[in-house]
C-alpha cells in the first residue's frame, strides 16, 4: 500500500515537474524571440535613418544649386508682367509687356494687321550704312522700306535713332520704324514704336496715327481689351482727327468685335 501511494507520488512529481521545465522553456523562448525582434527593429530603424539622412543631404545640395542659379548662374528671374484690366471705359496704361505675351492672330480684314499679313516675304536684311547725315540716313532708310526690305529698314531707321536723337525726322523714323517691325510681324515691337509716339509730350501731329496703329498691333497680339481700349481713346483724344483715319479706326473696332 505504502509503495502505491509513493509511486503514486512519485508520478504526480513528475508530471509537475516536466510541466514546470516545459512553461520554463516556453518563457525562454519567448524572451530568445523577443530579442531578437528588438534586434531586427534596431537594425531596420538606422537603415531607415541613414536613408533620411541622405535624403536630407541630398535635398540641401538641391537648393544650393537653386539659389546658384537665382543668384549667379542663371540670374534672377524677373516677376512676371501683370495682367491688364483695361476696358473700353477705362483705358489706363497700356501694358505692353503683359500684351507681348500672347500670340498673334488672325488679323481682321482692314486693318494693318491684314496688310501685313498680305505683305511679301523680306529679303535678307541689308547691312546698314556709315552714318553721314541725318537727311541721307533716313532717306536710305525709307527707300529700304519701299524696296519691301523691311528687316534692313527696321537695321538702319535704328541706326538713325542713335545716331540722330534730335533730328526734327524723329518722330516719323519711330512710326516707320514701328511700320517696319509691324511688317514683319514684329507686333509687340511695333506696339512699342507707336506707344511712344501716342504718349509723347507735348502731343505729335503724328498721335492720331500713332494711336490707330497702336491698336491694330495690339488686335494683331489678340489683346482685344487693350486694342479696343486704345481705339477708345483715340475717339475721346481725336474727334477732330482726318475723316479717312476715323473711318479707318471704325472699321477696325468693328473687326476687333469692340
Amino acid at each position: 500500500m505504502k509503495f502505491r501511494f509513493a509511486a503514486r507520488f512519485m508520478l504526480i512529481a513528475a508530471f509537475f515537474a516536466g510541466g514546470l521545465a516545459t512553461s520554463f522553456a516556453q518563457e525562454d523562448n519567448t524572451e530568445s524571440e523577443n530579442t531578437v525582434r528588438i534586434i531586427k527593429l534596431e537594425t531596420t530603424i538606422r537603415q531607415l535613418s541613414g536613408q533620411i539622412e541622405e535624403l536630407q543631404f541630398a535635398n540641401r545640395k538641391l537648393e544650393e544649386q537653386i539659389k546658384q542659379m537665382q543668384t549667379g548662374g542663371g540670374g534672377q528671374a524677373s516677376p512676371a508682367p501683370a495682367k491688364s484690366t483695361a476696358t473700353e471705359t477705362n483705358a489706363g496704361p497700356i501694358d505692353l509687356m503683359a500684351a507681348a505675351k500672347g500670340g498673334s492672330t488672325a488679323a481682321p480684314a482692314g486693318t494693318l494687321a491684314a496688310q501685313a499679313a498680305n505683305a511679301k516675304a523680306a529679303p535678307a536684311p541689308a547691312e546698314p550704312a556709315t552714318p553721314k547725315d541725318a537727311k541721307s540716313d533716313f532717306a536710305a532708310a525709307k527707300s529700304l522700306f519701299r524696296s519691301g526690305d523691311f528687316a534692313g529698314s527696321a537695321t538702319a531707321l535704328r541706326q538713325f535713332l542713335q545716331a540722330w536723337p534730335k533730328d526734327p525726322s524723329v518722330t516719323d523714323a519711330t512710326l516707320l520704324l514701328g511700320d517696319a517691325e509691324y511688317r514683319q510681324k514684329r507686333y509687340a515691337e511695333a506696339a512699342q514704336q507707336y506707344l511712344k509716339i501716342a504718349q509723347a509730350t507735348p502731343v505729335s501731329s503724328s498721335a492720331p496715327i500713332a494711336f490707330a496703329k497702336l491698336g491694330d498691333a495690339l488686335v494683331s497680339m489678340g489683346q482685344k481689351p487693350q486694342a479696343c481700349a486704345t481705339f477708345a481713346e483715340f475717339g475721346k483724344r481725336f474727334s477732330d482727327a482726318e475723316a479717312s483715319l476715323k473711318t479707318r479706326v471704325e472699321k477696325a473696332k468693328a473687326g476687333a468685335g469692340c
